[in-house]
């Protein structure tokens, strides 16, 4: 053999390897492309209010210290949010979001349910609006959760209401803590607006898929 037919052939076994190496790597990144998408967690079920956070200073007439960001107002949100669920125990109150987009006023371990609204998503996943309807509550109601967060492992999901209407009756609750007599109180809540505005941080629960 001589020695210019032995570089044809090395020329050609090298142009070989190399065609089939490109074609291995077209057909891995062709699968890579068909790779399905990952499933987004499946937000209808039903929910606990979870947790409350004060994300805006108040500064009320007749308080000396004003109530700061940061103070947890679970129990007094969780009271307003769910006061009109028909519950026999209004401690098994919860939200139920439906496969419809509608929602719901229920009870955990009753068949007690209402409407309540409709409720929505964004296309990436990071806002989600809970129209509150009226009926049931005195007036209709949007509250959006910005910035939602879902944790997948512990089924909480969590984010920011921007201006959320705190009314009296709530800001009244939480005036309980600062050794006010219910005389001051009410004399506080008596020159409030019908709502005040606040930021706050807020965390649900699902407890069923």
């Amino acid at each position: 053999m001589t020695e210019r037919t032995q570089v044809i052939k090395g020329t050609i076994r090298i142009l070989f390897v190399s065609t089939l190496i490109f074609a291995i790597l077209f057909v891995v990144s062709c699968d890579n492309g068909n790779d399905p998408e990952p499933e987004l967690y499946p937000l209808p079920g039903i929910y606990t209010f979870n947790k409350a956070i004060l994300q805006t200073t108040l500064e009320l007439p007749g308080i000396p210290i004003p109530i700061s960001s940061g103070t947890d107002i679970t129990d007094e949100m969780a009271g307003g949010l769910l006061a009109e669920a028909p519950c026999d125990d209004s401690a098994n109150g919860a939200v139920e979001l439906k496969e419809s987009k509608e929602l719901f006023f229920t009870c955990i371990g009753e068949s007690n349910e209402a409407k309540a609204g409709t409720w929505s998503i964004n296309g990436d996943t990071t806002e989600l609006s809970l129209n509150m309807a009226s009926p049931p509550l005195p007036s209709a109601l949007k509250l959006t959760v910005e910035d939602l967060v879902i944790n997948e492992s512990t089924n909480i999901i969590g984010g920011s209401i921007l201006n959320f209407p705190l009314t009296p009756d709530l800001i009244a609750g939480f005036l309980q803590g600062y050794g006010l007599s219910q005389a001051q109180i009410d004399a506080i809540i008596a020159g409030l607006p019908p709502a005040t505005l606040v930021n706050v941080d807020i965390e649900f629960q699902k407890v069923t898929q």
